[in-house]
């Protein structure tokens, strides 16, 4: 995990053992979800989609925590369950503010999650590195890959020497944009799927029309999501172990692993969440 000395490690394959009692948790929690209420089933399948989606866009951001601070490793300088939690919480934003608008449609609440999560890392990556630049005076140099994918620049004439690099590449920057968008969306996915339980649940419970019902609705949905998308990155981080430059380092063979983690917690945590309004209220 340090910045000096450290090697390109690369990821670990999936645990077959792990993988298949993660299949058989997705699978009870889906037959769990059936007996209770089959039209809960698709809300759920959409959370689980959604937290793979999270944990798969967390492995594009740059993270280069306290070293990143240092001018020794490339990356944004903080944690990567922060860094994705700012880009769910913006993509959630965006989101809910466009399923909400009159207009609003899934689809619309779906790209608005997306393009927030994205704006987001793409305005975070702008700022950081001009402050690399302009502030700390280092280059943008990978210390991962010999030559940018994407612009063909070299990166080992600017790399200092007892570093992991310094800067954020384009790819990196690029890396990070994408992960914001896949992030966002699958925040928003959960999101959505919650408040439309919540909406019908709570209704019902409250015997109240959903005009009135619909403000607790989008609060409780709103924290639950909030909760998952940090569920998620946490599980993500765990996966990297440290830092990670982007989709070109060799950590991000770890995605698949980290999928088939967010997916499980999140059909866990997924019933558990539809489980309270199937006893209160359907």
């Amino acid at each position: 995990m340090s910045a000096l000395g450290g090697a390109a490690a690369g990821g670990d394959g999936i645990n077959p053992t792990g993988a298949i009692v993660g299949i058989v948790i997705i699978l009870v929690s889906l037959g769990a979800t059936m007996m209770l209420s089959a039209s809960l089933v698709f809300p759920l399948i959409g959370i689980i989609i959604g937290g793979a989606l999270i944990g798969f866009g967390v492995h594009f951001v740059p993270v280069g925590g306290a070293p990143a601070a240092m001018g020794q490793a490339p990356g944004i300088a903080t944690g990567v369950a922060m860094l994705a939690a700012g880009a769910g919480l913006a993509g959630l934003f965006g989101g809910a503010w466009a399923y909400a608008s009159p207009e609003g449609t899934f689809l619309t609440a779906i790209v608005g999650g997306a393009v927030g999560g994205g704006l987001m890392m793409a305005i975070t990556c702008l700022m950081v590195n001009a402050t690399y630049v302009f502030a700390m005076g280092i280059p943008a140099a990978s210390g991962k890959v010999a030559k940018d994918p994407i612009t063909g620049d070299t990166f080992p004439e600017y790399k200092s020497q007892g570093t992991e690099g310094h800067g954020l590449p384009f790819i990196s920057f690029v890396g990070g944009v994408i992960g914001g968008t896949i992030a966002g969306l699958g925040g928003t996915l959960i999101y959505i799927e919650i408040l439309d339980v919540y909406n019908t649940g709570l209704t019902t419970l409250l015997q109240a029309q959903g005009e009135a019902i619909q403000p607790l609705a989008i609060s409780l949905a709103g924290i639950l999501a909030i909760g998952f998308f940090l569920v998620n990155a946490v599980l993500a981080a765990y996966n990297i172990t440290g830092t990670i430059e982007g989709p070109h380092d060799p950590k991000f063979k770890r995605v698949p692993r980290a999928v088939i983690g967010c997916a499980v917690a999140s059909a866990f945590c997924g019933f558990i969440a539809l489980l309270l309004v199937v006893n209160i209220g359907m």
